[in-house]
């Protein structure tokens, strides 16, 4: 009974009613389900805010969001290599590739307390736009310079409060698999700040749902990969000047997606 049932739901991501009908059903439950979520994530947010400087508790109340979303979508399988190279108590600044925008869902699988980096538009949206402002994210504005010196201010301030940071340098999505030009802002700041970098690879992402027009149905199985790779420490991230460490990390992230 057990190998049918297993043979039914795997017929079933290949067919595109089922995977249809699925996402409709998805993104119910994911709407009703936050309803629920939400006013735990406020009392979390409400016992916490006045003296967690971090956010850390309201992070890790987004890192169980974002695994009640996944954990929706059987058919994602997601795989995670070198979790322990992010410390838990030292800022860095993380580096993540920007494929889709599940990328978040995923990355939450980290399970390390970071800010994470989002263009304001996003603080905006429906549950995501709380779970942004509560956990402290920094906002993203690109109308001009002065938005860059008070994105530079901001991340400059959570790093100081001992909060590593999250940036997504391409600065928005590829549409094409491969990497955009990175932006100098993440390398910028780490030399500011005097800290690490942290490079963080993932692929698999990007197959989750379909495109164009029917960007809300789900595409199947898609399997998720993450690697964290080995900290670029500060003495490094000081030798190089602001482009060419730019380089530099993009090379090291470029190379690994190949493998």
């Amino acid at each position: 009974m057990r190998c049918n049932c297993y043979f039914i739901f795997n017929f079933g991501i290949m067919n595109p009613l089922f995977l249809k009908i699925y996402s409709v059903l998805a993104w119910f439950t994911m709407v009703i389900t936050s309803i629920i979520i939400t006013p735990f994530f406020l009392l979390v947010w409400l016992a916490t805010f006045w003296w967690d400087k971090r956010r850390v508790a309201a992070h890790f109340m987004g890192t169980f969001w974002a695994w009640h979303y996944r954990s929706l979508i059987p058919f994602w399988h997601l795989h995670l290599e070198g979790r322990e190279k992010i410390p838990w108590k030292r800022p860095v600044v993380i580096v993540a590739n920007h494929r889709s925008l599940v990328d978040i869902l995923a990355l939450y699988k980290l399970r390390r307390p970071f800010r994470w980096t989002s263009k304001a538009e996003n603080f905006r949206l429906p549950f995501v736009g709380m779970v942004l402002s509560l956990s402290k994210a920094i906002r993203i504005k690109r109308e001009s310079i002065r938005s860059a010196s008070l994105f530079m201010k901001e991340a400059g301030d959570a790093i100081k409060e001992g909060s590593s940071v999250l940036i997504f340098p391409e600065g928005t999505r590829t549409k094409t698999g491969e990497m955009r030009r990175f932006r100098e802002g993440a390398f910028l700041l780490a030399q500011k700040m005097n800290t690490g970098i942290i490079p963080v690879v993932h692929t698999g992402t990007e197959k989750c749902f379909s495109g164009g027009k029917k960007f809300w149905i789900l595409a199947g199985r898609a399997d998720i990969h993450i690697r964290v790779l080995d900290e670029i420490p500060p003495e490094t991230v000081q030798t190089l000047n602001a482009k060419a460490l730019t380089a530099h990390v993009r090379k090291i992230m470029e190379e690994e997606i190949k493998l």
